[in-house]
């Protein structure tokens, strides 16, 4: 794509997060679009040639955001502690929500499951199937059942309090208190679930035993 066209894509998708954000979903047209972003409806339509593609092209952007962050954190050495680890992935998923709270929310609450929108926004199952490998490599003896369950309560509770932030407390996202919160919750968790069942089932010794 030619420098002139990027910054064109680069206006309309711009233009389209802020129609979002003043109409909603439902008020938001080409027209008002184009309007923003000061190109023509005929300029609109050879890059996009409807609203669906518009928002799920603007969702599809806010996904890749968020995995791009949080494959920094997966890419870490396996020698960093699981505390770490699980604080990272939060906080990366926390960061990228944080960029744009209002359109986030108006993605979360309004925009149909359907089509090409239900696949652009379809971050649960990617940023869980990543998770998933992670844990796979930090932890070579985990079993696979066992690992995709971490990953999914980890990815679950993870995407449910971010949601919920963004939607009803969005204060808590620039005050780090939902971030402390989710800490408490997630890293004990994860620190138990990493012990291999072998050593979990094993019983400790008694004091003073040989």
């Amino acid at each position: 794509m030619q420098k002139r066209s990027r910054q064109t894509v680069a206006a309309i998708l711009e233009a389209t997060a802020q129609v979002l954000v003043r109409y909603g979903y439902d008020r938001t047209t080409t027209n008002r679009v184009a309007e923003k972003a000061g190109v023509s409806i005929g300029s609109l339509y050879e890059y996009f040639p409807n609203k669906e593609s518009l928002v799920a092209a603007l969702a599809t952007a806010h996904v890749e955001e968020l995995m791009e962050r949080v494959g920094r954190v997966i890419g870490a050495s396996v020698d960093v502690d699981s505390g770490s680890v699980v604080a990272a992935l939060l906080r990366a998923g926390l960061d990228a929500h944080r960029v744009n709270p209002a359109l986030h929310k108006v993605l979360v609450e309004q925009v149909p499951r359907i089509g090409a929108l239900a696949a652009s926004l379809d971050i649960s199952s990617v940023l869980q199937r990543k998770i998933e490998a992670d844990l796979q490599r930090r932890a070579p003896g985990l079993p696979p059942v066992r690992a995709r369950m971490i990953a999914l309560v980890l990815e679950t509770c993870i995407e449910a309090l971010t949601h919920r932030a963004v939607v009803e407390a969005p204060e808590w996202l620039e005050t780090g208190e939902i971030e402390a919160e989710a800490l408490r919750l997630l890293q004990p968790y994860f620190a138990e679930a990493l012990v291999p069942p072998s050593e979990e089932r094993r019983p400790k010794r008694a004091r003073g035993s040989a």
